[in-house]
Order: structure tokens, then sequence, then C-alpha cells
């Protein structure tokens, strides 16, 4: 993956083009094969300066069609270039994610194609000029084996041939429409055998071959960017997939191993003011609807993308689903230029007067323009100081819409922030905010942390202090209690969390106890109230309780922030009787229900929060058949369905989610130590 910093040698950003008769310069990066080059990132400098390099004061990111476009240029002559730096992006559900391509330095190109700032040749850009087709073209991206497998077959350096090496598999990659996908990465993972693996590129008709393999179970997999992955169906292994499992023999040649790719779909428009002028520098995104620590709000579902100087804006990489568009300025990242409140398609104040737009798979979605919304706004100034008092940079500050309050919009603000902890949150609309000061975590560590409440109706909040804190300490042991002689697990088998009750007061990014090998556990820097939950168990063991002094402190929740309300000497006891339920899900004509969602969650509704070891979702095998285990002893609903209509795997355990499913599931009775069977119909 190719990345392009632009940056430019003056401060003047104009907010609208029309304001200034500024130059521009555009152009679209490529590979050799005419691909685009995704999210890459160019650099403009004007021309004499000695060693240019890149800056992130301004910057522009290709798009998916390789375009890039770089506006507010005085006159001039500029050198542009490309600072390429090895990698690939593929994508899953979550979005976009990057691979390196282990390339030990970035390699610059300055245009048109030199890799010296000497040789480059200038772009002359007059009063308001459009300089286009600045073009670059780039060598394709090699396929990359998984780092793993890279580093061991280096180490173990050439090996003969082996005999039984003649197997063969053929293949081809295509999109969902049928149409070949060129130059695609096709990898060949062995399930035993890291050295098998293998990496090569389709040719233009989307063909792949891979020769001399050894017998054994293989899992092949396609990815480009530009397009998305689909995962196989375990109901219909011959629905389109980007992934394969195939078993060869010696000698055999497996023909027809297709793998399908989706193109990424888009959302593209124009954001003017309440006066239809164009707005350069506004910060656009798609929102979902989405149950995420502890409530149902209007969250990200894309990346942030900026308006160009034309208001134009350009979102990629969009999974198929209901969106709403959101536009803001005058934040952190955005253009800045206050008096104007976050906007919602097709151009309203109030999220709950916004417009859905639906995203077909593979769709381009285009003129889903908008004007933004005046409204009275306020700025929030304050000082970050840390556990000791002392003025500090407190790493991640972000401000969002507390949990307690009306809004229906999570949405986190940036603030600007100086090297001695004071900040600025510009254009604040009217509500009840939380400001989060975080350092992040560091393995079993969370680090310094802080919140304030804030109330906004308009004026300039000033002169908040923030003060961290370095939070308590959980530290015990786990204990067996092995009923059935079942002997201990390995620690890293076990995950085990302090959860948080109100997520105002906790950082985004929770810790993991350490778990060392005589058993005892530590994690640190615990703010707020929580409940100390097994987040992961293995296989033939379950949470009995907790024990805080002796007492029993299982599911309670508990306050931490400060030194002294750390806890020591706290057992977690698991106990080797697990109760669990087990059974089978049929469809209508009573078959197997294959890769069917099964729920099992109590009846007592208090129990419903998230991670509560009261409730768990499980997949049906290829026969229908499935278990969920590990459920203390009480009264269940239990529900199957074929598909969970969620983008995210936590949303199942909204609470009104499964009061809907309690109004049609079965119940059953969970006893401790005995697994309860039950047969379940698939419910839509």
């Amino acid at each position: 993956m190719a990345r392009v910093w632009i940056s430019i040698a003056f401060v003047a950003w104009a907010v609208q083009a029309q304001r200034s008769p500024a130059g521009v310069i555009a152009g679209r990066v490529t590979d050799e094969f005419g691909d685009p080059v995704i999210e890459a990132r160019v650099w403009v400098e004007s021309a004499g300066v000695a060693a240019p390099r890149p800056r992130p004061s301004t910057l522009t990111t290709t798009d998916d069609r390789g375009e890039y476009r770089v506006a507010g240029l005085v006159p001039g002559d500029y050198i542009v270039a490309v600072e390429r730096i090895g990698g690939y992006i593929i994508y899953d559900v979550s979005g976009p994610v990057s691979f390196s391509s282990g390339r030990s330095a970035p390699e610059t190109i300055y245009y048109p194609g030199a890799s010296a700032p000497a040789d480059a040749q200038p772009v002359k850009v007059a009063a308001g000029e459009e300089r286009a087709r600045i073009d670059f073209l780039l060598k394709a991206e090699p396929p990359v084996l998984p780092p793993v497998a890279a580093m061991r077959m280096a180490q173990a350096g050439a090996r003969p041939k082996d005999p039984d090496a003649t197997a063969a598999l053929r293949g081809r990659v295509s999109a969902i429409d049928g149409r070949a996908v060129p130059h695609a990465h096709v990898e060949l993972l062995p399930e035993v055998d890291l050295m098998q693996s293998a990496v090569t590129t389709a040719d233009g008709e989307g063909s792949f071959e891979f020769r001399n393999l050894l017998p054994g179970r293989f899992r092949i997999v396609a990815t480009k960017p530009g397009f998305a992955a689909l995962d196989p169906n375990p109901a219909d292994a011959a629905s389109p997939a980007s992934t394969r499992a195939v078993e060869l023999m010696r000698q055999e040649t497996r023909e027809r191993v297709d793998l399908a790719l989706a193109r990424w779909g888009s959302v593209s428009g124009t954001i003017v003011d309440d006066a239809g002028a164009p707005v350069r520098g506004a910060g656009v995104q798609l929102l979902q609807i989405r149950y995420s620590r502890g409530r149902r709000r209007l969250g990200g579902g894309s990346a942030l993308r900026l308006t160009d100087d034309r208001g134009r804006y350009r979102i990629f990489a969009v999974p198929p689903g209901q969106y709403v568009v959101s536009a803001a300025i005058g934040g952190a990242a955005t253009a800045d230029l206050s008096g104007y409140a976050r906007s919602y398609y097709p151009g309203t104040p109030n999220a709950a007067n916004a417009q859905f737009v639906p995203v077909a798979r593979s769709q381009d979605l285009a003129g889903i323009d908008m004007a933004l919304s005046r409204t009275r706004t306020a700025r929030i100034t304050g000082q970050v100081v840390n556990a000791a008092g002392a003025p500090s940079n407190p790493g991640s500050l972000t401000m969002i819409a507390s949990a307690n309050a009306a809004s229906v919009v999570s949405v986190p603000s940036g603030a600007r922030i100086t090297g001695d902890g004071a900040f600025e949150f510009p254009n604040v609309p009217p509500g009840q905010y939380v400001i989060r000061a975080d350092r992040g975590r560091r393995n079993a560590e969370e680090g310094e942390f802080g919140t304030i409440v804030v109330a906004v109706d308009g004026s300039d909040v000033t002169g908040l202090t923030l003060k961290t804190s370095t939070g308590s300490t959980i530290s015990g042991r786990i204990v067996f209690d092995a009923f059935n002689g079942t002997m201990p697990p390995s620690p890293a088998a076990l995950e085990l969390a302090p959860m948080p009750i109100d997520y105002d007061q906790a950082p985004a990014n929770i810790a993991s106890a350490e778990i060392h090998t005589d058993w005892s556990f530590e994690v640190r820097g615990i703010n707020g109230p929580r409940r100390l939950q097994l987040l992961r168990v293995p296989a033939g063991w379950m949470l009995k309780e907790v024990r805080v002094r002796g007492l029993d402190a299982t599911d309670q929740p508990i306050v931490f922030g400060r030194r002294d309300q750390s806890l020591a000497d706290v057992e977690v006891v698991l106990t080797d009787r697990v109760s669990a339920v087990g059974g089978s899900v049929v469809d209508d004509h009573g078959r197997g229900a294959a890769a069917a969602q099964v729920m099992v969650f109590s009846t007592d509704r208090s129990r419903w929060y998230e991670a509560s070891r009261f409730m768990r979702k499980t997949a049906a095998a290829a026969d229908g058949t499935f278990s969920a285990s590990g459920l203390p002893f009480g009264s269940y609903y239990v529900a199957a369905l074929a598909r969970l209509p969620f983008a995210t795997d936590e949303e199942w355990q909204d609470p009104s989610f499964l009061e809907s499913l309690a109004r049609r599931a079965a119940s059953l009775t969970i006893r401790e130590g005995e697994t309860q069977p039950i047969t379940l119909r698939l419910t839509n």
C-alpha cells in the first residue's frame, strides 16, 4: 500500500475555496496494472526547499479510485511526491485493515517518477489555476507471506525438493457479479506445516495456480485493495467466499478452486453552508445505530473524511447497511469555523429527524448532499493535571455525550491540546458531556485516567481542571475446586477483567489481569465502579465465586479509583462441575440448522449486562447441534435465529433485543453440574 503525505509550505488554509484565488494540484496514483493505490498520501512542498519532508499540518489521502487533490496553493513552483510504505489493505466486517509487507524503509517517488528531489520536475501553479493529471505510476505491490511463515522460511533457507510435492490446484478470483478480479493476491496457508505457505498474484483474468504442493489440508485466501472479503456460508458450501478449505492428495490436481470478493461500496456528495457555499474541511462520517458500552446510540460506522475545496467528500470501504450521514465543522480535526452544529442528512441538526441512507453491497451512492445548520455553540477550555497535581499532556483527551444524557449520538470529539495540558473543545452545541483523559492501556495496567462532566447551554465554559488518577490495584489468586479431579488449565487460557458498570467513568480500553504461573494475578490503574468477571474460561471449568476479604462478591459492583480502594487477596474460584445447555436447532422441515445463532440468557433482567456470565451466545454446528456451558444455576430463556441483524458481535447483549427474544423463547432451569437438553426451532 502506498501512502502519500501532502504538506504545504504556508499555513493559510481557506475554509471556502471561492474566498481566495488559490491554486490546486490534483491527480491519480495507480500501479503498473492500472489499479488505484488506495489510502496513499501525497505531499507537496515549495520548490527550493533544501530537504522537503512530509508535514502533518495539512494532509490528503487518495480515495478508492486512487485520486487526490491539494488545494489552497499560492502561486509558485511545487515539488509533489509520493512516499511509499510497503503493505496492502484487506477488509473485514469492522473496516479496512492494513498489513505491512516488511519493507525496512519507505520509498519516496517525486513527480514525475524520480527517486531524488533534485531530479523532480517542479509543478508551476498560477493564481486560481488547477493543475490536474499530476499522476504517479508505481510498481504493483507483490503478495506477501504471513510474517511468521516468512520468518521461518528465512531461517530454514533453501530446502531440497520433496519427491511427494506433486499436487497442484488452480482457480479463479471473481467479483460477486462473476466478473474477474485481476491481479488479486492469493495466499495458500497449510493447516500444519507453515513451511508449505505460498503466495501468488492472479493474472489479468483472475486465474491463479499453485504447483509442487505436498499432500495435506490448506486454506486458500484471496485479497485485493478496494475489495471486501466474503465469509463462507456454513449452510451452503457452494456460496461465493474469499476463503476455501482444500485437502490435496499426492499427485492430485484440483481444478476450479474459485474465490470471490465484493467491491467496496461508497457514499459521496457535497457539503455547503447555510448560504449554499461549499465548505472545505468539514468532517463527514457515516453513523449507525449500535449497542456499545451499555447504550444503543448512533455511533461511528466509517472513518472520518474531510471535504475538499469544492465541498465534496467521498467515503469508501462501506459495507452494506443502513447509515446516517453526518457532517461537522469547527472541531479539532476539521476546519476552524464556529457556529455550526453537527448536521445529519438531509440537513437537520436533530439526529432524530435524520433520514437513513441504505447502501447495498458494492454500491456507489452519489449525490448525498446537505447544508450545515447554524446554532449557538460554545468553547470549553481547561487544563489537565496528573495525579501529582502537575500540568500534564493526557495522551488522549476526548469529549462524548454522557451515557446519562438524552442524546442519541455517541461520536467522540478530539481536543486541541498544548504541551502543558491546556485544552480547548471548540464549537460545542448545547448538551451534557463527559471529557475523558486517558493515558491508555499497557498490558495489565490502565494508565492514568480522569473524567469531568460538563453541561453546555450555549455559553463558554472555561477554567476547568481535569485531574487524572493512577487508580486502584486488584490482586489475588485463582483457586480451583476440582470436584471431578480435572487438571488445571494453562494460565493463558483464562482472561480476568474488571468490567465497567458506568462507562462514563471508564477508559475505552479495559485492562485484563496478568495471571502468573503460580495462579496469582494483578491488574492495576483501575478507576470507576467495576465487576470482576472471567471473560474467557477453558473447557471443563466455570466460575464458581469471587471472594473479597472472605466474603462472596460474585457479580457485585465495586468502586475503584483511589489507592485506599485497592483490593488484595481476592480469590477467584473455578469449579469443574460445569453446567450447560445442549441440544439441536432444526428448521421448519426438521433438519439441522447449520450455523444458527443460539442465545441463552437469564430470566432475571438484572443479569442482562455486558459480558454477564448469565448470558451465552454460540453457533450451531453443521448438523444443527450446539452447546453453551458455564452458566450458573437459575432459570433461562433459550432462542435460536438463523442470523443476527448486527454489525458487531456485542450487540446481541442489548437488553431491548433480549426482551424481544424473551417473548418467543423457550425456557428451562439449569442445575449445577448438569447439561439440560433442548430442541429449538429457528425464529425469524
